[in-house]
């Protein structure tokens, strides 16, 4: 009994002196890399071999649930694991769960939704012919080669419902002992550039990877609850509610949570809850890049560290910076009218605004695709959730809070480098925006 009670803890102790915490960036500009389908030499980690590395390690199994897989490499490693006795499984969301020939009709979509359909094509026509052969389907179509060889996927409707707002997880599990948290989607969009555009870098976004069996039993829990028999799956507010869960690896306090929380739970117990807490926290800076701003009660526990000294640095995605409903628009002491010619309810414009907010400014078809908040140089707040309140309240989601100064002076580097060609304060556009909104309103005789 003795000699077992000792190995166990001996195998704890290796086990804790394996676990470990790394972190990339697509856009980092120490690193280089070059692009697997366009051959591009450019700055960055590459994220897309930080995932292939973690796959060629697996032994047992491979769990992922992201919103989008169209990387052809990772499919193709995917498979080949799945050959060797590997129990792979992936979950989607439904929007996205389909390959090229069973494509919605371009006609029926959106803007953004055809553009990435042409994109898809583009990767796929590998003579550039127009044509799809299937040679191309089996070397290029993801979601094709995944079907064929029959890997067990499933998507949010597996609950009998359309989905459940958005499956907007971005995570895999390896062997319940490693697992990659990621902003990215696995698509080359989010990970590598655009397909039709030379100058694309890829959406800006960090991947996180933590070796560690208590850490990755967490996140094997949340796949556990989605994948549900394998044929019904619990998305949405049909899995259960699980607050904050907290482990150490490797001396680093690292706290999970998962969205969505259920309104009948206080704000408080939800995921933005537990980034406001630590927000809370701040004793001299919140430093932030986001791709969407919009919780109020976020900028409210912003606003009231700033009102105690903490300096704020907010860097927002340009598509959703200046929205009527941005929360930026309140850090800079401003308010816009929305097309109904009312202001979003509870705004707070700050009376002391914050000086170092504004728009990223990225390489042609690149958004800011981060998620992330730094407090204090010391925690980082970041995972898949958007500060939104759909994504509090509606899709499935992670979001990770890493107690470590090292990893946060990692995420600061990052967001210096965003800063720099950051585009800060109330540029003059926003300014006649907000005007000429409110002389439509005036006009229609609604303000």
């Amino acid at each position: 009994m003795k000699f077992l009670k000792a190995l166990t803890i001996a195998s704890l102790i290796s086990t804790s002196a394996m676990a470990n915490v790394s972190v990339y960036f697509n856009q980092n500009s120490l690193n280089s890399y070059t692009d697997p389908y366009r051959n591009i030499t450019r700055r960055g980690d590459n994220l897309e071999a930080v995932l292939l590395k973690e796959i060629s390690l697996a032994k047992k199994s491979i769990f992922i649930a992201v919103q989008e897989i169209r990387l052809p490499l990772l499919a193709k490693a995917l498979i080949e694991k799945e050959k060797e006795g590997v129990d792979v499984r992936i979950v989607l969301e439904h929007d996205y769960n389909f390959n090229i020939l069973s494509q919605r009709d371009p006609n029926t979509e959106g803007e953004y939704e055809a553009s990435k359909l042409t994109e898809l094509k583009a990767l796929i026509d590998m003579n550039r012919d127009g044509r799809i052969q299937r040679e191309e389907l089996e070397a290029r179509d993801a979601i094709y080669m995944l079907q064929t060889a029959k890997i067990k996927m499933m998507d949010d409707t597996s609950d009998n419902s359309s989905g459940s707002g958005l499956m907007h997880h971005k995570f895999m599990v390896v062997d319940g002992k490693v697992t990659v948290v990621s902003t990215a989607n696995f698509t080359l969009s989010c990970i590598h550039g655009d397909m039709l555009n030379s100058s694309s870098r890829g959406n800006a976004n960090s991947m996180t990877v933590i070796e560690s069996s208590a850490f990755s039993k967490i996140f094997t829990e949340e796949f556990s609850q989605l994948w549900g028999n394998g044929r019904r799956g619990n998305f949405g507010h049909n899995k259960t509610y699980r607050g904050p869960v907290t482990t150490s690896v490797k001396g680093k306090k690292i706290t999970v949570q998962f969205s969505p929380t259920s309104q009948r739970y206080s704000w408080e117990e939800s995921v933005n809850g537990l980034a406001a807490t630590h927000i809370a926290k701040a004793q001299t800076s919140i430093n932030a890049a986001l791709f969407v701003f919009s919780d109020q009660r976020l900028s409210d526990a912003m606003q009231k560290r700033h009102n105690q000294g903490v300096d704020i640095g907010v860097i927002i995605e340009p598509k959703f910076a200046y929205r009527d409903y941005s929360e930026l628009l309140d850090l800079l002491g401003l308010e816009m009218l929305n097309q109904k010619c009312n202001f979003e309810p509870d705004n707070n414009p700050w009376r002391n605004p914050a000086k170092e907010v504004g728009m990223a400014s990225l390489p042609s078809g690149d958004v800011l695709h981060h998620k992330f908040g730094i407090i204090d140089n010391k925690t980082v707040i970041v995972g898949s959730q958007n500060w939104s309140d759909a994504a509090n309240y509606i899709n499935d989601e992670t979001l990770i809070v890493i107690e470590d100064a090292t990893i946060a002076g990692q995420f600061t580097q990052e967001y210096n480098r965003i800063k720099k060609t950051a585009r800060l304060g109330a540029t003059s556009w926003l300014k006649d925006q907000i005007k000429k909104q409110e002389e439509a309103c005036v006009y229609l005789g609604r303000y």
